[in-house]
């Protein structure tokens, strides 16, 4: 157990993904949990601010996985399928979250939001629109701000930027600001979570 253990160390994901696709390897799959399980629930932890919760993501998201895995088909890297599958799996989280407290959101008109069906602003909060949403304002922003502020998203830490873009620390924050005070001025508290949600890496 422990020389197979060791040799599945040195097969890449989706070797092992496709020992557990097609052979029902449980172990091959055990490794895949072992390398990205503590860092989507690092994701998802910074994300919803729940442990709980994000021990429920990442749980149901390798369940799924292995359950439904003769059905999925990866050709990309396997990490990137597995982040964007939680991203989604938040996405859904916090949309649930938005919609059952928005008495509790004073950054929003209450009274519309509160009068619509909560089928409507989910379709509102549909994944495709916000993305859609997303990228047609950031390309109205100055091209330096959106420079910066798609690093960020991306995961780049603000000295980082500083340093790539010969720019103070001081300057990098001033520019992500003012891009979330843009699109939360123009589409609210609840979009703006989930346009923030969308744009960060995994």
């Amino acid at each position: 157990m422990h020389l197979m253990s060791k040799d599945y160390r040195d097969n890449d994901d989706l070797e092992l993904w496709q020992l557990a696709k097609v052979s029902d390897d449980s172990l091959a799959f055990a490794e895949l949990h072992r390398r990205y399980s503590s860092r989507l629930y690092a994701l998802a932890l910074r994300k919803t601010g729940s442990s709980e919760v994000s021990e429920d993501l990442v749980q149901d998201l390798f369940v799924h996985l292995w359950l439904q895995r003769t059905g999925i088909t990866i050709e990309k890297a396997f990490n990137l399928y597995l982040f964007s599958a939680l991203k989604n799996r938040i996405i859904s989280h916090l949309r649930k979250q938005l919609v059952q407290h928005t008495v509790s959101l004073n950054d929003i008109d209450l009274e519309t939001l509160s009068s619509q069906s909560a089928n409507l602003v989910q379709e509102w909060l549909s994944l495709k629109e916000v993305q859609e949403i997303y990228s047609r304002e950031l390309a109205n922003l100055p091209e330096k701000s959106k420079q910066v502020f798609e690093m960020s998203r991306s995961g780049v830490p603000n000295k980082e930027i500083a340093q790539l873009l010969d720019l103070s620390e001081k300057t990098v924050e001033f520019h992500i600001s003012k891009c979330l005070r843009v699109l939360r001025a123009k589409f609210g508290y609840v979009v703006s979570v989930l346009v923030w949600v969308l744009a960060g890496t995994m």
